[in-house]
């Protein structure tokens, strides 16, 4: 028989012969001792065969004492190695797993920064020092203010008069962003230079003194702000993929006007002009004619340079005109962003914020992100003005200012802002 089988049987019938001790045969005079046959199994013991045909006897028990025992413990070693690769073949398996699940975190935790990092890269956080006058008594909880500062600094500087001032309001609770345009010849008190245009207010001690000087005059509680120089808006607007605006023609002719200066002031820092031909809208008859050409005016997408062009328009109008203007352009980038998906937010911003400077720190710009990824309405609205009894007047300086009820003006703003 096959030795597998032949096993099984022997370590059957060697269980029973443990159990009865073998019957010892006597031997005959004269007769040959029988020739025994040892058979190990795989127990690892020992059956002897005295003769042919007979069974096989279990002789384990004629080894010795000391023999069963190195036996037995070389057994229960075997058994507790054989567990302990087992267990460590099973903890190297878990922690396998728990390696690849910390190396996928890690991995999403550094792509999460190298995307912020992209997207806020080029942007200047500056902190505002000292006292900035905060009317602490009308602030509410949901509603965040941020002053918006619009410089026409030819050389590209965050320095000079703040051509367009206004207040951004980001109201979570009601979901609303609000745009309130405060009007540039605002005949305001200045600390430390008395009453001035309120566009003078940042030239005279940059964003610091710029929002003192609406804090205090208004009765707000504004805290940060963020300044673009319109010298470099064209690269926010061709970030957002242009704006779609309404143009008259006597506008277009104006663009083309400011882009051929815009065009000068470029040459003048040394670089090549950054206007192309293409900028130009074409007059009725084939031309770029900016002196006394017709132009059909109607709805047209505005790259960055004729956006700009379009914010500068200075001779239609009053200034409320032109902060009408500015006011559009700006809305016309939030209905723009309203129409792009999540997945361009971050090659938006990376665009913008080059152009930026703000005292907003990351932590605080991440807080309005969840405002921008929900729905929420837009206002706008301009003061002062006749609501609040506003008349264009000179000074005695022959400074042209523009004049209105202080307290009047303030209470409206304080109530669109937070009603």
């Amino acid at each position: 028989m096959g030795n597998e089988k032949k096993n099984r049987e022997l370590s059957s019938k060697g269980k029973r012969y443990a159990q009865e001790p073998p019957k010892r045969r006597r031997r005959e005079v004269g007769s040959r001792s029988p020739r025994r046959k040892t058979e190990p199994l795989n127990d690892g013991y020992y059956y002897h065969q005295y003769s042919e045909g007979e069974e096989f006897q279990d002789i384990s028990s004629y080894s010795s004492p000391q023999q069963r025992r190195q036996d037995q413990r070389a057994v229960e070693r075997r058994g507790r190695d054989s567990h302990r690769k087992m267990k460590n073949s099973r903890n190297h398996r878990r922690m396998s797993a728990g390696k690849k699940i910390g190396l996928v975190f890690l991995a999403l935790v550094l792509a999460f920064v190298g995307l912020f990092a992209y997207m806020f890269a080029g942007l200047t956080v500056r902190s505002l020092q000292g006292d900035l006058g905060v009317n602490a008594s009308v602030s509410q909880s949901g509603v965040k203010n941020i002053a918006l500062f619009g410089l026409d600094s030819r050389d590209g500087e965050n320095q000079g008069r703040s051509d367009a001032v206004m207040i951004l309001t980001v109201d979570s609770r009601r979901h609303k962003l609000k745009m309130t345009s405060l009007m540039r010849d605002s005949y305001v008190n200045i600390e430390g230079y008395g009453y001035d245009k309120l566009a003078h207010a940042y030239a005279y001690g940059g964003p610091e003194l710029a929002v003192r000087t609406i804090n205090q005059g208004f009765g707000l509680d504004i805290e940060d702000y963020v300044t673009v120089n319109f010298y470099e808006m064209a690269g926010i607007v061709d970030a957002f993929g242009g704006v779609e605006l309404e143009l008259t023609g006597d506008e277009m002719r104006e663009v083309n006007q400011n882009l051929w200066n815009l065009g000068r002031e470029a040459e003048r820092e040394g670089g090549d002009a950054k206007v192309r031909d293409k900028d130009y809208f074409t007059a009725i008859d084939g031309t770029h004619n900016m002196i006394d050409g017709e132009y059909v005016g109607g709805k047209v997408r505005l790259n960055g340079n004729q956006a700009v062009a379009y914010s500068r328009i200075r001779y239609i109008g009053d200034d409320q005109g032109r902060a009408s203007r500015q006011h559009q352009v700006l809305m016309g980038l939030i209905n723009q962003a309203k129409r792009k998906t999540v997945l361009s937010y971050p090659m938006i911003i990376h665009g913008v914020m080059p152009h930026c400077e703000t005292s907003l720190g990351l932590a605080e710009v991440l807080g309005l992100v969840p405002f921008a990824l929900q729905s929420f309405e837009t206002e706008t609205a301009t003061f002062p003005g006749e609501g609040e009894n506003a008349y264009g007047d000179t000074t005695a300086e022959d400074m042209w200012v523009y004049c209105y009820d202080e307290e009047l003006a303030a209470q409206h703003i304080r109530d669109f802002i937070f009603g």
